[in-house]
Order: C-alpha cells, then structure tokens, then sequence
C-alpha cells in the first residue's frame, strides 16, 4: 500500500505493510480454509489490521471473505465453514494510514478483481513508487479507478495484458517489466491456478512448500518459512528473485521462468526486525543472523574493556525485537544476559494514539522495568533500531529511575537515515532521529546528539559492513534507509525531486 501513516504510532518502529499465503490441493473435495487459517496466523507480526481469503473449488466460482481486524476475529469457525475449495489466497494487512477512508472493505485484501472480460484475486506485499505514472496510462485506456492504491493498479494492469494473451506466466512477465518496485505477489485464476511472482530484485521474501500423503498432495506459498511449519508441511525453498512459480492441483508446483536482474536487493530489516525468529530467508536462519548482529556489537564496544564496568553490568533486551542479538551480546561480552523489561502484551494492537501525552503513557503501559533486576546496575540496553527515538528515551527513562547506575544503548542495526520506498511504513527523513540529526550537525557528531537527546549515558550502532556480515547472504542487500542510495530507478527520481525542492527553499 502506498498511502503514509500522518499519526504516530504508539511504538516506535518501522513497519511491515503485508503477508501473503496460499494454498492448493489436487483433492477437489479437500477444504483448504483451516489451511489458510493457520498460514495466517503464522504471519500475524507482518500486519495486523485487516485479513481476508479468497476460496475456489476446481470449477466452481472464486469467493472473497475480508475484514477488519485479527485472524483469529475475522476469521473464526463460523466464517471459514462457509467457504469451501481447494485452492485458496490469504492475506494480512497492515495500517499505514488511520483514515477511516483507507480502512474501507475496498482497501483490504485479497483483491478480488472481476469485470465482463476476467476474474481472478491477488494479495500484494510491497510497494510500487511508480504506480501513479502506470494509473495515469491506464486511465488514458479508459479504465476506472475506485481506489487510490497500488494493488488495484496491478489488477488493472493484469487484466489489460490478459486481453491480449491467456498465458498466465506472459501475463505476469509483462506486468513485472513494467512495476518497478518492491512485492510478493500470489494470484489465485478462476481456472483454480495460483501463480507466485517475486520482484527481480527481491525485496521481499516468498517462500513454498508442500505436504504429500497418500491421499492428497497439498502446495504452500507464503511471505515466510514459518507459516509453511505451522501448518506442518515441508519448506522446499525460496522464490528466487524475478521467479513466477506455478502451484497446481494438475501439475503439482513447478517454475515457470525467472527474470534476471544484475543485482539483487534484499532488505535488510526482514533480517534485523521484521521476519519472525523461526524463520529462513535465502538459506539464513533469522535467528542466528539476529544472534551475529549481538556478537558484532560485543566485539568491538569499546566499554567491555573496562573490568570496573564489567563488575555491576547486565545485557537486557528491548521485548521482543532485541532479545536474539541480547543473547548474541551477552555471550560474546561473557555478561549476565536479564529480562529487566517486562512487557504487557494485551497492549500491543493498541495502534494509533494521538497526542505526545497519550504516547508516553503508553509506554508505561506496555514496558515495565524490573526494579530489582536493574537497581544498582550498567545496564547494557539491546535493541534492533532508533527510529524517531521518542520510544527509546521515554524506556531509558523509566530504567534509570528503577535505580540503574547507568544505560548504555546497542543497535543492532546501522543508523536509519533515510525514508523507504520500498514498502516500509517509515516516516519521513525529517522525523528520523538519525536523518535528522545526521544533516544537523554532520557525520562526526550526530551519534553523540541522537545519545544527548535519548538520555542514554553511551550509544552504539552496529556498523553496515558488520550487518552484511551478520546476515551473512551471498546476494546483494538493500540498505536504502541506511545509506540513502536507492536501488530502484523510480525511486530515484522522487528523491531527487525532493532534493531539487529541498534546494530551491533554501
């Protein structure tokens, strides 16, 4: 979804737009919606907001159900016995705006698109910066928009290339040259084919598996390897980059083509933040990769090297996100690793708040320190990322006055500086602490400024070659958000737009 969130959100992080899951089955009479059920509650973490499937039973008729909220609330026993098939879509939404008018049914997805000429339903994570340059073209065809987003843009584009061919892997080749962007894509036909699209670049991660038996076989696809283990199937791979994949009750789950960029662009963040531990992207385990992270940290911190230091310091993470590198830190420091941080998690859906008052007593809310865990202590503070920095300064707040001697905060990922564009809900380089501190007062200093305005007593962030390193991928990495190059051609463009009138006001 390309809309951006003008709210704050009550925690401060980055976040993921979509997941996507699909299944199918060769047993026409086998019900895939439990299956769907599962996947997506599996990829709950990636978007919380809204959820939906789109069924079909070989033959019949294509049937969307999507609504606001959880898995768990939309889609609960007396919905899924209502829908039968044996292929089937899924997919996870999350806010990126709090107007009421993009939380329509309109905006959730599947997509399930359906006019005189076609009929199919897609679910869509990423982002295509070019989208408004394709809807311009489209609606000079004649075509009518009811959205302002990029998903129904790619529908409308797929129905437009399958006026001309029913070759359904020509289609999407087609459709790919012309998005230059960020996605997962999973499309479900009204012939009960599902065909699997990753950008060549491959930003975001898909995944497939399968489950056979003697009385079934039974092919997944999802945005992460842990949905294919929560329903108890085996993960076979990765999407490659630029691959269409074609899962079919016939034909089993086969490779249709694959489009070849020179490079990759992997981001970063499903790495350091987004992807659940458990999973595999690319053949790295997230959790190990998340573990390196902390050990990389722990090498070269300059503190460690001081035994007074050592004699009262503890490594406690930031519930959830830091607590791998936390065990990563903690092992390579030979320190005492503490939950010193006790979350409530019947708060965590609480998404928007607005008001700087309403924010803080949201913290509160949520983290609590363990007095008796911190009191009298250095506290060695582990988390993933800064991003505005007001969540991090209101904890380190809250632990300094359960009595810390001191807290020393370790990123486990390089300075975000700079906006995505690639399907990230970040906000904009003036609201990064990083961004902004880093064009203020210059390369040299800006880490001290960002550890001024927190309230930490030390900072330190990981560097970018020891991020590479951690992750540990042979392809390339996207590192836009951190370096401030990015790797898509349209993206360019608006960033230089924005330099040229960043310019002309001064």
């Amino acid at each position: 979804m390309s809309q951006k969130n003008s709210n704050k959100l009550i925690i401060d992080k980055p976040k993921e737009k979509c997941a996507v899951f699909g299944v199918s089955c060769n047993d026409i009479g086998f019900s895939v919606t439990r299956l769907l059920y599962k996947g997506l509650i599996a990829l709950q973490h990636r978007g919380q907001e809204s959820t939906g499937i789109s069924v079909l039973k070989t033959g019949g008729n294509i049937y969307t159900y999507k609504r606001k909220g959880l898995v768990s609330k939309v889609l609960n026993n007396e919905k899924l016995s209502q829908y039968w098939g044996n292929v089937g879509i899924g997919h996870n939404r999350y806010a990126t705006t709090g107007s009421e008018k993009y939380s329509s049914k309109n905006y959730i997805q599947p997509y399930h698109f359906k006019n005189n000429e076609i009929e199919f339903s897609l679910a869509f994570n990423g982002t295509i910066p070019n989208y408004d340059e394709i809807k311009i073209n489209m609606e000079d065809m004649g075509r009518i928009f009811v959205t302002n987003t990029d998903t129904e843009v790619i529908a409308q584009l797929i129905a437009s290339i399958a006026l001309g061919t029913e070759d359904w892997p020509e289609i999407l080749k087609m459709a790919s040259k012309l998005l230059d962007g960020s996605y997962s894509l999973i499309l479900l036909t009204s012939e009960g084919d599902i065909y699997a699209i990753r950008d060549p670049l491959g930003f975001k991660p898909l995944c497939i598996g399968e489950m056979k038996s003697d009385n079934r076989n039974l092919y997944f696809v999802a945005s992460e390897s842990c949905a294919i283990d929560s329903v108890g199937a085996t993960f076979l791979r990765d999407v490659k980059p630029g691959e269409i994949v074609h899962l079919s009750h016939q034909k089993d789950i086969h490779s249709e083509l694959v489009l070849k960029a020179e490079k990759t662009a992997i981001c970063q963040f499903e790495f350091v933040y987004f992807a659940r531990p458990d999973s595999i992207i690319d053949g790295v385990s997230v959790a190990e990769a998340r573990l390196r992270m902390g050990v990389n940290l722990a090498k070269k911190d300059p503190i460690l090297l001081d035994p007074e230091f050592k004699k009262d310091a503890i490594v406690v993470p930031v519930p959830d996100s830091g607590r791998s590198a936390a065990v990563g830190y903690a092992k390579e420091a030979k320190l005492p690793y503490v939950e010193g941080l006790m979350k409530n998690r019947y708060v965590w859906r609480t998404f928007i708040m607005p008001g700087q008052q309403k924010r803080k007593s949201a913290v509160k809310e949520k983290l609590n320190p363990i007095k008796s865990v911190v009191d009298g202590k250095e506290v060695i503070l582990i988390d993933d990322s800064i991003v505005r920095g007001t969540t991090t300064k209101q904890i380190i707040a809250l632990i300094k006055d359960a009595g810390a001697k001191s807290v020393n905060v370790r990123i486990s990922c390089p300075p975000v500086v700079s906006a995505c564009y690639m399907g990230i809900d970040f906000p904009t380089r003036e609201e990064l602490i990083a961004g902004r501190c880093l064009k203020e007062y210059g390369s040299q200093n800006f880490i001290d400024q960002i550890k001024n305005t927190i309230g930490a007593d030390t900072l330190r962030y990981q560097t970018v070659e020891d991020l590479k390193e951690a992750i540990g991928i042979e392809t390339g990495l996207c590192k836009a958000c951190l370096t401030g190059r990015y790797p898509l051609k349209s993206v360019e463009k608006i960033t230089e737009l924005e330099r040229s009138i960043t310019s002309n006001r001064c």
